[in-house]
């Protein structure tokens, strides 16, 4: 391993071209500046990084200029819970720390949940998984398996579906990687992992109930609502993206690399397809404050050459745009329909690449 990042699993930016990111297994909050990580982590939280678990999500507070709470989903270390809580930066550093949630499912390896994003009503959403327990998913008042929706302090908003003392907001969630706000019409997207199929993109609706352990995929009962999207083969979902035009969705794979698909104008979603040249292992997707998607994967970052601003046309030949101290890269796609857009990557060389790629074990 050489220095460098340590499994990446979420990103967030601010408004300044810094870039926060998450690091799995060490429990660091890293800030990249002008091209390169500085040395010393914003923050650090003491965390369980086995199998699923770790310093899972991030998000920054709508108006961080103004308020700059930095919000963190995280696996206790040796403690039988994932926690929200909220760190208050200072410059490239942390100087408070406030416990937003808690009580959050009981850790086991798997199904942890994490993503986190605010919405355009300022509220914060975040989706939790259901622990392995997949009763809880359909229990309306238990926070397992559901998106949960909150006021920046961690108060219940009192608007909130299920009344002004639950947090939850959608519910039958099983094991969910991908949380993300459509820019245009404030829809928000939710990716998720089915037992051995069935991994699907959902649009989040308050109230809505998703399904699981009852559905698997479209079922046509009007108590749950059906996936955008439905895979049959395993992907493995990870984060999500929708580009500034609200035109594109784009999702990881942890297995396959990067799909985008069309939001078309009558609500439904297009064919997804894989976008040439971004390999396996993406954790989280992201769109940057001018429009650029970037792609975190367990070994580097990556920006999508030519999406500032939305998103290129088929058959279209964006150019390149490395970033300051990157080296362009095109690293191999295995399997699968690829994209005409052939999408032009810049890889974010921070330290070095860590060598070794790990595989997320499905269970």
């Amino acid at each position: 391993m050489m220095n460098g990042l340590a499994f990446p699993t979420n990103l967030a930016f601010a408004l300044d071209g810094r870039i926060f990111f998450t690091e799995k297994e060490t429990g660091d909050v890293r800030i990249i500046r002008d091209g390169r990580v500085l040395p010393q982590p914003f923050v650090h939280v003491s965390v369980e990084g086995s199998a699923e678990r770790g310093l899972l999500g991030i998000a920054l507070h709508p108006d961080f200029e103004r308020q700059p709470w930095v919000y963190l989903y995280y696996s206790e270390k040796g403690g039988a819970s994932n926690r929200i809580i909220r760190v208050r930066a200072e410059g490239d550093r942390s100087v408070e720390v406030d416990p937003v949630i808690t009580l959050l499912p009981a850790v086991t390896g798997y199904h942890n949940g994490g993503d986190m994003a605010f919405g355009p009503d300022g509220k914060l959403y975040a989706v939790t998984g259901e622990a392995h327990d997949p009763a809880r998913a359909q229990d309306p008042n238990d926070l397992g398996g559901k998106v949960l929706r909150l006021d920046p302090d961690g108060t219940v908003p009192d608007d909130n579906p299920l009344g002004p003392d639950n947090p939850v907001y959608a519910l039958g969630i099983r094991n969910s990687f991908g949380l993300c706000l459509d820019p245009v019409t404030g829809d928000l997207w939710e990716t998720e992992n089915g037992p051995s199929s069935d991994d699907e993109v959902n649009r989040i609706v308050a109230g809505g109930n998703y399904g699981w352990p009852d559905q698997l995929g479209p079922g046509g009962e009007p108590r749950f609502i059906d996936p955008a999207l439905d895979f049959e083969r395993v992907i493995v979902a990870t984060g999500c993206a929708v580009t500034s035009d609200g035109r594109w969705l784009y999702f990881g794979s942890y297995l396959n690399g990067l799909y985008r698909a069309r939001l078309l104008p009558d609500g439904s979603v297009g064919t997804p397809d894989l976008v040439a040249g971004v390999g396996a292992t993406v954790t989280d997707v992201a769109r940057a404050p001018d429009g650029s998607i970037y792609v975190a994967t367990s070994d580097a970052i990556l920006r999508l050459a030519g999406t500032a601003g939305g998103s290129p046309e088929p058959g279209s030949s964006p150019t390149a745009s490395p970033l300051p101290g990157a080296s362009p890269t095109s690293p191999g796609l295995g399997g699968g329909a690829r994209t005409g857009v052939g999408l032009v990557i810049a890889a974010l060389l921070i330290g070095g690449l860590i060598l070794l790629r790990r595989r997320i074990a499905r269970r």
